[in-house]
């Protein structure tokens, strides 16, 4: 495996997509400074949580666009330079693990900044939000973290899928997608609705979820590496 680890391959991926990143955060922050502004003169505009929460959904979406978005960009790219395609898989693994780790690490010192700011103009989070113990945050960091690479993973595999078959395998992985978004929903203790009925979450605690969706993840890497191991590459 070392032989097709590629260093400059995993620095170029992970500088794109803390690139592509930064309208992530941009968007986001502006979102919230709206809310902040509307909460200080009184509208009840849903700012009840941390910038880490306030967060955790759009960072989700965000790798599961890059995962997608992956495929239609680099595969051919590094096929074209040369670069075999179990390159392109180990890079993207490595580097989606990194990128997921700095969107997390500046995601959380963004909320600590944003705390700051507030503090400095007078505003404060809701009594309720804080304090918050070392535990909660432990457990934040790494729920926020192996959800987003599992995102990235998906996103990876519905590519994948759409750029090596037809549109109908694409459309199935989708569907296959979906489901496996709704268990996500149940191991990560949210509540999902599915034709009306509400399926009961799992009782367990945050490391356990952690396991759980980490063990999806690294099932779902093993379909993409089968996916990718001999895929036709289009260069046209």
């Amino acid at each position: 495996m070392r032989q097709h680890f590629d260093k400059t391959v995993v620095q170029e991926l992970v500088k794109e997509w803390l690139k592509w990143s930064t309208w992530l955060f941009i968007s986001m922050l502006t979102i919230r400074a709206i809310f902040w502004i509307f909460d200080a003169g009184g509208e009840n505009t849903g700012v009840i949580d941390h910038f880490a929460y306030f967060m955790n959904d759009a960072g989700d979406i965000f790798m599961l666009i890059v995962g997608i978005l992956t495929v239609y960009t680099f595969l051919r790219y590094y096929t074209e330079h040369g670069l075999t395609r179990r390159t392109y898989f180990i890079g993207g693994v490595v580097a989606s693990l990194l990128t997921t780790a700095g969107i997390g690490i500046i995601t959380f010192l963004l909320t600590f900044v944003e705390k700051g700011v507030l503090s400095m103009v007078g505003m404060s989070y809701p009594t309720y939000v804080e304090p918050q113990s070392a535990g909660y945050w432990i457990g934040f960091i790494l729920m926020f973290l192996v959800t987003s690479w599992f995102y990235y993973l998906l996103g990876w595999f519905i590519g994948h899928a759409f750029y090596r078959y037809n549109w109908l395998v694409g459309m199935l992985a989708t569907g296959i997608s979906l489901i496996l978004l709704f268990i996500e929903g149940i191991v990560t203790g949210e509540t999902v609705m599915v034709f009306g009925l509400t399926l009961e979450v799992l009782s367990q605690s945050v490391i356990v979820s952690v396991l759980i969706l980490t063990l999806i993840s690294v099932v779902l890497a093993g379909v993409n590496y089968r996916l990718v191991k001999d895929i036709r590459v289009k260069m046209k």
